[in-house]
């Protein structure tokens, strides 16, 4: 699906006004137009053509606070999020973020979209069954000497991409866990000062911050990780209540700049405040691998989109 002609699409869905939810739908329609690059005139005058006739009388100024609102939050996002894939430090004093009322923009924006969408979207044509997710994720996101933690909750394995990938060609179970970071293999303090080959200290290459939510419905997730303008890699179904995105990070070096700019900027000043889980932000993250079955849930750990370089959903559409 073109972001063109989702706004298209998007100007079908307006409802006839009064009482039928036409204003919030109104900014969710100027959000896709906009963020389409259309002008804001151009924009206004298609919503104008579109809003169907009856109800009460619409006026022009409500279309134009509309397409205000629609500018207001792209400009003010949309550059701070991500320029070319690179995270920036943050600003001395960074401008507070209206957190509600940018969730319900984006929600609004990316209203009707579907898995169907976000699948059709993936760089990566996802045209196997679930049990080959694990073999193509590790291929594709990572060097065959990347070390990597695959386990469960308390696993302790880590071994080299390669090995993974013959263990599992070889038959053996999908694991349920994944530290998307590439590790040392070298053991090093937890925060609680026990040694493990899986603390953040393991850390060898800061590439994947890991973001889910817990407080929202699977379908509002959906239309966050379209909408949402960060550079996504792999967005994954857990099997349960929840979806993972793995947010490509770069031009991180060491774990101070981690949680300067991760933590600090990315996860303290957006994500958290727009309600996604505060315990993600860590460098050791775990995450689910997708190819794993969950017995107890009856359900695949799915892979939804695949982008290896990092894409926002809505651009690679």
């Amino acid at each position: 699906m073109k972001i063109i002609s989702s706004f298209t699409a998007a100007l079908a869905t307006l409802p006839r006004p009064g009482g039928n939810g036409y204003h919030p739908r109104l900014l969710g329609v100027a959000n896709i137009g906009i963020r389409s690059g259309l002008s804001p005139e151009v924009v206004a005058a298609a919503l104008r053509e579109h809003t169907p006739q009856g109800g009460r009388r619409v006026p022009d100024r409500e279309i134009a606070d509309a397409v205000q609102k629609a500018m207001a939050c792209r400009s003010r996002f949309s550059t701070r999020y991500h320029t070319a894939h690179r995270w920036h430090k943050p600003r001395p004093t960074p401008e507070a973020i209206d957190a509600p009322a940018f969730m319900d923009a984006l929600l609004a924006e990316a209203a009707g979209i579907e898995e169907t969408d976000i699948w059709e979207a993936s760089p990566v044509r996802i045209d196997w069954p679930p049990e080959q997710d694990a073999i193509e994720v590790l291929s594709r996101l990572y060097a065959p000497d990347d070390v990597l933690f695959i386990g469960d909750t308390y696993g302790r394995t880590v071994k080299t991409v390669a090995k993974w990938l013959a263990d599992i060609r070889a038959g053996c179970q999908i694991p349920p866990h994944i530290i998307p970071n590439p590790l040392t293999g070298q053991a090093a303090q937890t925060k609680a000062g026990r040694p493990s080959l899986r603390a953040d200290a393991c850390v060898k290459s800061f590439r994947f911050a890991v973001a889910e939510f817990d407080g929202i419905s699977r379908d509002d997730q959906l239309r966050f990780w379209w909408a949402i303008n960060v550079p996504v890699c792999a967005l994954i179904d857990s099997g349960g209540k929840s979806l993972h995105a793995w947010i490509r990070i770069d031009d991180i070096e060491i774990a101070e700049k981690w949680t300067a700019i991760v933590e600090g900027l990315l996860f303290g000043r957006h994500l958290i405040p727009l309600g996604c889980d505060a315990a993600c932000r860590n460098e050791a993250r775990l995450s689910r691998l997708p190819g794993h079955f969950r017995k107890e849930k009856g359900r695949w750990q799915r892979i939804l989109y695949l982008a290896p370089k990092g894409r926002a959903i809505h651009a690679s559409a």
